[in-house]
């Protein structure tokens, strides 16, 4: 498991960033191997006015990106794997790096219900660039761009992705306000 683990911490650092994201992080001199999305705040609520102003940090620095439309960040054409139980391993890094953003996001504002998260997940993965429903869909719209911009994601795996993603929110749903899949997430144990 430790093996697993450190080369997944691996794979979360090995980054082929798309050009005008690399062109922000050459810019602003942003460590490449560090890059996560950063929350937008007003305050102490979550900034909604730009959803293509994609705040992206290394930790120590920040600087936006501008994301017109996700679809506009797929690359490639490689056909996903089916995913039926768990993503297979060459995928655990995409998941991960969406699931620490969720918990960002819940520490930030309260843990949402699983039913929060099928919606969002559903609705990327069905209209990836559609308007925002909400803070989750918001951040998680931008924590997509985030994970197209580090990494080469076809569509019809990012497809695959939001699909799992959505069926993992759909089986741990145990009523209207359920909250056991966030709370599987924090078990994890994700790694920094």
């Amino acid at each position: 498991m430790k093996e697993e683990i450190n080369e997944i911490e691996e794979s979360l650092r090995t980054v082929e960033l798309f050009p005008t994201l690399d062109e922000v992080v050459k810019v602003r001199g942003l460590d490449r191997a560090k890059l996560t999305v950063g929350l937008k705040l007003q305050g102490e609520r979550m900034d909604h006015s730009a959803r293509e102003e994609v705040l992206i940090t290394d930790g120590t620095k920040g600087a936006m990106w501008n994301v017109p439309s996700l679809r506009a960040l797929f690359r490639g054409d490689k056909v996903a794997p089916t995913m039926p139980n768990e993503p297979p391993p060459a995928y655990l890094p995409h998941f991960f790096y969406i699931e620490l953003h969720v918990v960002t996001f819940c520490d930030a504002f309260g843990d949402k219900t699983d039913g929060e998260f099928e919606e969002a997940y559903s609705n990327l993965r069905r209209r990836p660039d559609g308007k925002s429903l909400g803070a989750l869909h918001f951040f998680l719209w931008q924590v997509a761009a985030g994970l197209l911009g580090k990494r080469t994601v076809s569509a019809n795996e990012f497809d695959a992705i939001f699909g799992r993603l959505t069926k993992s929110a759909r089986t741990f749903r145990a009523g209207v306000v359920s909250r056991n899949y966030i709370g599987v997430v924090r078990q994890y144990g994700l790694p920094k």
